[in-house]
């Protein structure tokens, strides 16, 4: 009975001290801005026509923006060059650990990282 009381009793009052608590100046390194603004992600629409256009869709990709490219003109002209472009835009989209998907026919849909695509799976 008497641990119990040594538990929940209060403890004898000690004398508090107060220790100063040193002070560092930061200098600012950014733009000033509001405390927890988040830079907007984009969703860009873009045509794949040529190999030329993967960059683009890359470097967008790196600043963080969602991209929706029609392949349509490649896929008629080139399909060759089609299937290149896709498989370096998928190599691209898991290096940054983004996804990509086709959305219709001639819409391919490609993400950065920290946004997944959910797939539907198809009925059975």
């Amino acid at each position: 009975m008497r641990s119990l009381k040594k538990i929940f009793s209060k403890p004898r009052s000690e004398p508090t001290t107060i220790q100063e608590v040193p002070v560092t100046e930061v200098e600012s390194t950014g733009k000033p801005g509001k405390l927890g603004e988040v830079e907007p992600i984009y969703v860009k629409s873009m045509e794949l026509n040529s190999l030329a256009d993967v960059q683009e869709a890359a470097d967008e990709l790196r600043a963080g923006n969602i991209i929706i490219l029609d392949i349509s003109s490649l896929m008629n002209h080139d399909p060759q060059e089609l299937k290149q472009a896709i498989d370096q835009l998928k190599g691209i989209c898991q290096g940054i650990g983004g996804d990509m998907g086709r959305l219709t026919e001639t819409k391919v849909i490609a993400t950065p990282k920290y946004i997944s695509l959910q797939f539907r799976k198809p009925a059975t």
